[in-house]
């Protein structure tokens, strides 16, 4: 009995430590457990190049234009940013000179439905017509990854250990699911929470943090969906924090930063939402700063440069956030 004590009161001690060194994370029910994940997150946070502060107000440092009207995804990779719309291509535009100096045409002759880029630079996308996972061969050919049986895919993005991230719906619309896959085999899925509840309705944006957060974007239920390491349901973001200014909120594309920030174009509202890796918000980038027409795209630098594709202007958007 009097070591069940002592154990009980050593550990009342450290969940006190951490309260007193960070009071604000701990305003919520699960107290201890949350400060262990916390905790994790704060050391990738502190892996990062260097921690940064945000702008007063962002700046606009580029604007280019694309012949993309929709403009439906974006890619950035080194000098190059890749787009796609509503044709059967994937083009890659210098950053510098706006000149596209790629193009690489799909297969079946539909549009991707998203597209991201490997270590290796080989572009994967996914038709959701055909059902397909595809890649692009530095060859010129075209190698099909995963054929899906009821299922159609959505999104997709490369994961740090390795593996591809596919959103995906079930052909009824009636199910939707994010699986991880290394070759054909199956690695993760995430579909349901805790209380058997659906994670997602209808994914149409996906990415991962540097925390191993997998960030999913639904249109459906109109909220950002972020899911921990473990496989866990970490938080729900609805925009709530920020009805003040925008009472509805339409999220779609999807980013994150070097801080483990989270970022959110806001397609009807023509803004960015930035929330943290515990799905707290922190601010704005809004069309009152920024001149943006229904954000749709959105992608970080490698300088944590923001890079917002408008999709009925199809102009994409260099800004500037933090200092």
């Amino acid at each position: 009995m009097t070591s069940q004590l002592l154990c009980k009161s050593f550990s009342m001690d450290v969940v006190e430590a951490f309260k007193s060194t960070w009071f604000w994370i701990f305003q919520k029910k699960g107290m201890k457990k949350e400060s262990i994940e916390v905790t994790s997150d704060r050391q990738v946070r502190k892996d990062t190049r260097y921690s940064r502060t945000f702008l007063s107000l962002p700046v606009l440092e580029q604007e280019m234009s694309t012949s993309y009207q929709p403009l439906w995804r974006m890619k950035i990779t080194d000098a190059i940013i890749y787009v796609s719309g509503d044709d059967n291509c994937i083009q890659g535009i210098e950053s510098a000179t706006g000149i596209c100096q790629k193009e690489r045409q799909t297969s079946s002759g539909n549009s991707p439905d998203d597209f991201t880029v490997d270590v290796t630079g080989e572009i994967i996308y996914v038709d959701w017509k055909e059902r397909h996972v595809c890649r692009f061969k530095d060859t010129g050919e075209i190698e099909s990854l995963l054929k899906l049986r009821g299922w159609k895919p959505w999104a997709v993005c490369c994961s740090i250990s390795g593996d591809i991230l596919v959103a995906m719906r079930s052909e009824d619309t009636k199910h939707a699911r994010v699986v991880g896959y290394q070759g054909h085999v199956k690695t993760r899925e995430y579909k349901l929470d805790h209380r058997r509840q659906a994670l997602f309705g209808s994914p149409i944006f996906l990415t991962e943090n540097g925390n191993l957060d997998v960030c999913v974007s639904d249109s459906q239920y109109n909220r950002v969906t972020v899911i921990d390491c473990k496989g866990s349901l970490k938080f729900h973001y609805h925009g709530n924090q920020a009805m003040t200014m925008y009472p509805t909120f339409y999220p779609r594309g999807i980013a994150t930063n070097s801080q483990c920030d989270i970022l959110v174009s806001d397609q009807e509202n023509n803004c960015v939402h930035i929330i943290d890796h515990m799905g707290q918000f922190i601010r704005f980038i809004s069309s009152k700063e920024i001149p943006l027409k229904a954000p749709y795209c959105i992608q970080v630098g490698s300088e944590d440069e923001l890079y917002v594709g408008e999709y009925h202007q199809g102009t994409i958007k260099k800004i500037r956030y933090l200092q």
